[in-house]
């Protein structure tokens, strides 16, 4: 697993498996592209339209990888360029490990459909990137 805008996917992954002992569940992370991103999204959401980060529950494994574990999160590394706060390798670590709480707020069970939602979900995420010991870049749908 890696970034295209550093060589950092040790460092994510480690999150990964601490955000996973967090939250007590196993989380398998994959990083792709726009367009593998647009598929997934059509594919299961019914959106021909890419995103940032999906979440997948184990009744919707991803197509030829193996399901053992509860949740898969797919980060977008292109989003993840275009998103990071800085045009440097750790600027692109800080978006893709905010994006990696942000999908595993999604895998137990939280949304941002609406105001309310939102405001639960930002309150988990900021506490778990305190916990991570990350710095907190703010979602759009916070202020919504």
């Amino acid at each position: 697993m890696s970034l295209r805008c550093g060589d950092h996917g040790r460092a994510l992954n480690r999150r990964m498996r601490r955000l996973a002992r967090l939250l007590r569940i196993p989380i398998e992370l994959s990083i792709v592209d726009d367009a593998a991103m647009t598929r997934l999204c059509l594919t299961h959401l019914g959106k021909n339209k890419t995103t940032d980060v999906l979440s997948f529950e184990p009744e919707s494994p991803l197509p030829g990888i193996a399901m053992p574990t509860p949740g898969q999160i797919v980060l977008n590394d292109d989003a993840i360029l275009r998103q990071a706060p800085r045009a440097d390798a750790a600027g692109c670590l800080e978006e893709a490990s905010s994006l990696l709480v942000h999908g595993a707020a999604h895998l137990v069970g939280h949304d941002h459909a609406t105001r309310q939602q939102g405001r639960a979900m930002l309150r988990l995420e900021r506490r778990l990137a305190r916990r991570l010991g990350l710095s907190w870049l703010p979602r759009p749908y916070g202020t919504a």
